[in-house]
């Protein structure tokens, strides 16, 4: 994780792909210790570490044109 960008205004955070898995598994295998604002982070974590590996492609004419 690397700090981009910090004010009064909010934070900026970059992480790396191969860090999200780490950070976002034990933090939801323990749900029931964390709060509300930590767990709605991680579930956007969690949502874009699958839309990273999410390839699909609609094909062309898929309705048969």
């Amino acid at each position: 994780m690397e700090v981009l960008a910090k004010d009064s205004s909010g934070i900026t955070l970059r992480f790396e792909k191969k860090d999200l898995g780490n950070l976002v598994e034990p933090i939801i295998k323990n749900a029931d210790q964390f709060g509300k604002e930590t767990l709605d982070l991680v579930y956007l974590l969690a949502e874009q570490d699958y839309r990273i590996d999410d390839h699909f492609r609609q094909p062309p004419h898929p309705f048969g044109q």
